[in-house]
């Protein structure tokens, strides 16, 4: 729970941010978050399928170099979806 100053606080950096940035406060007001790049999205889904595509490769030739690749796409591809790429 706040107090009565932390409150008061709140709401002046409130208004300050609806005088500042109409635009901004709205979009925080609304709570939608924003949609991602087509970029970012292109990216993430090429490397998505080429990380899949690679590893069923290396599974159906049984090859180990296209294998070990897949598997290095597979981690680059996760460490970019959990990382901030891309994003404001």
């Amino acid at each position: 729970m706040l107090s009565h100053h932390d409150r008061q606080e709140l709401e002046k950096i409130e208004r300050w941010f609806e005088l500042t940035e109409p635009a901004l406060a709205a979009r925080l007001r609304a709570g939608k978050p924003a949609r991602p790049p087509l970029l970012r999205l292109a990216v993430l889904l090429s490397l998505d399928i080429t990380a899949g595509l690679l590893m069923l490769l290396g599974l159906t030739l049984n090859s180990p170099a296209l294998l070990l690749t897949g598997m290095i796409a597979v981690t680059t591809a996760v460490i970019v979806h959990l990382s901030r790429f891309g994003r404001d």
